[in-house]
């Protein structure tokens, strides 16, 4: 199934800047729930984020599933996990979506079996996807002005996949084969989107343009780092890093091309991953936003330093300039 404008465009709930012209983003990952996690807990966090925030979106970037001993197996632990994390949503009406990470499926449920508990959700606006390309969950969210009348904003969903491993099955390449990050300031053995989504973005992004009469300015949002997530960190001053970085950046390995397209299209403003629990920083490079939310679990890598959510704030005069700053718990009232 190859998108149509109409796929693109439709979502479960409008989104729309609110009648003073803001349309504020939250955005959190990493909380690897499953049987015997933190679910009270992480609930009344959330809830007290949402308050302090006042989100019109939230985002869920990736790993809302366990890896390790907490972990979830069978579609009902799923549904168990979703509904914990997202009832803070779904309580108050606010729409929220999400990507899937390098651990959501690590234990026998597809993400591809997932996506529909997911869309089952009142306010769940995440959508499957081409089923044509790679990846389950790569989808275009349009932001519309606060009369409904022409898309002012966008989000971008995408499938960051898993591991090089994975890679190579999938792709039947060689398992010896050795692939080598393009930075010394990159870690892990980390996949990225594929080239035929990069293709689906680009001409996704041209249908767009030509159906608005404009670009539409965009966040894109996945869970695994790009290369130049790495890049930044070795140029901090002339990229305006800032925010906390305590461990090597965490990207895929092969550079596809992501950046690249997103920089000659000219909409996509801001690229912002999960993945690295002990990052949250931000920085630009050739125009556009990079960086990290904030993780959100009670038992992977519980840091306070990055232990929160990241804010957007755009305005619908202009969309383009997007802000954006890290919340942390224990900043919380």
């Amino acid at each position: 199934m190859k998108s149509t404008l109409q796929s693109v465009l439709e979502t479960k709930i409008p989104l729309r800047f609110r009648p003073d012209g803001g349309f504020r983003i939250m955005m959190i990952s990493d909380i690897h729930g499953g049987i015997g996690f933190a679910a009270v807990e992480t609930q009344n966090t959330l809830d007290r984020m949402i308050e302090a925030v006042r989100p019109d979106l939230v985002l869920l970037g990736g790993d809302i599933c366990g890896p390790g001993y907490i972990h979830a197996e069978t579609t009902d632990d799923v549904r168990m996990v979703i509904t914990a994390v997202t009832a803070p949503m779904e309580r108050r009406g606010i729409p929220w979506a999400h990507v899937y990470g390098n651990h959501d499926d690590n234990y026998g449920v597809p993400n591809d079996v997932q996506q529909p508990i997911y869309e089952s959700f009142a306010h769940c606006v995440s959508k499957a996807g081409d089923d044509d390309i790679d990846g389950t969950g790569n989808y275009f969210l349009p932001v519309c002005d606060s009369t409904g009348a022409d898309i002012r904003f966008g989000i971008w969903g995408m499938d960051s996949h898993h591991s090089m491993p994975e890679f190579k099955k999938e792709y039947g390449l060689d398992e010896t084969l050795r692939f080598f990050h393009q930075s010394p300031a990159a870690d892990g053995d980390y996949d990225g989107p594929r080239m035929n989504q990069i293709f689906w973005y680009w001409q996704t992004s041209q249908m767009l343009e030509e159906h608005c009469g404009h670009k539409v300015p965009a966040l894109l949002y996945m869970h695994i780092p790009t290369p130049e997530h790495a890049l930044v960190t070795l140029h901090r001053s002339d990229c305006r890093l800032s925010g906390v970085q305590m461990e090597q950046v965490a990207s895929g390995i092969l550079n596809n091309g992501l950046v690249s397209a997103c920089i000659q299209r000219g909409d996509v403003k801001a690229i912002f991953c999960g993945h690295d629990h002990e990052n949250n920083f931000a920085a630009e490079y050739c125009g556009i936003k990079l960086g990290y939310d904030g993780f959100f679990s009670y038992h992977a890598s519980h840091n306070p330093e990055t232990f929160g959510c990241r804010v957007f704030d755009v305005r619908e005069e202009h969309p383009e300039q997007i802000d954006t700053h890290i919340v942390l718990v224990r900043d919380l009232k």
